[in-house]
């Protein structure tokens, strides 16, 4: 059976990437989301009993688990609580959530003194101006392009893909190729059974 070779094209043209952004990208050993407008499309669904409805990209959280098992850790930080979320991030084995934070420097601090991390190797990913403050502090910040445009000039990127719809993911991806973790982590993938990926 045909396998991909390990000098194929990767899926983004990182080679184009400034070498600036690079560094930045380098340094990231962990990477917080925000929730609404990044990993959903922004929009909510309440039910008559009032609880909500969120939709979630399984291309994004695939995305999100080859980070971890590279080794980057992963945290959510959303100015909302829903329980929805709270399912999706145990879904995904996310243990560092914060909820219901308006200042979201707040659990951000709180997340580099429990890991020790400093600013600079953490990366931040929002869309609206409540998350300019860590997108200011975080050594990668990146913005998804249905974001308000008044966050845009902290941002060290905007990615192609929409939030809720693979922006996520493409980030995800970006930091694996760059950090030169992308051909171990789709190694399990290449496999004609387990076995052989032992």
């Amino acid at each position: 059976m045909k396998t991909e070779s390990k000098n194929a094209p990767s899926p983004h043209a990182i080679d184009g990437l400034p070498e600036e952004l690079k560094r930045r990208i380098l340094e990231v050993r962990m990477m917080i989301f925000d929730v609404d407008g990044v990993l959903t499309d922004g929009k909510v669904i309440y039910m008559d009993d009032g609880s909500e409805i969120k939709e979630f990209d399984v291309q994004d959280g695939h995305g999100i688990k080859m980070l971890q098992r590279a080794g980057i850790e992963v945290a959510l930080i959303s100015g909302r609580a829903c329980r929805a979320v709270e399912h999706r991030a145990r879904g995904l084995g996310i243990s560092r959530l914060y909820q219901g934070f308006t200042v979201k420097t707040e659990p951000y601090k709180q997340l580099l003194a429990d890991t020790g991390l400093k600013e600079n190797q953490t990366g931040f990913m929002g869309d609206d101006l409540i998350d300019i403050p860590v997108m200011r502090r975080a050594g990668f910040s990146v913005a998804v392009p249905n974001g308000v445009p008044h966050i845009f000039p902290y941002a060290h990127y905007v990615t192609g893909a929409r939030g809720g719809h693979g922006a996520a993911r493409e980030v995800c991806e970006m930091i694996l190729q760059v950090q030169g973790l992308w051909e171990k982590s789709i190694e399990r993938y290449l496999c004609d059974s387990p076995r052989q990926c032992l």
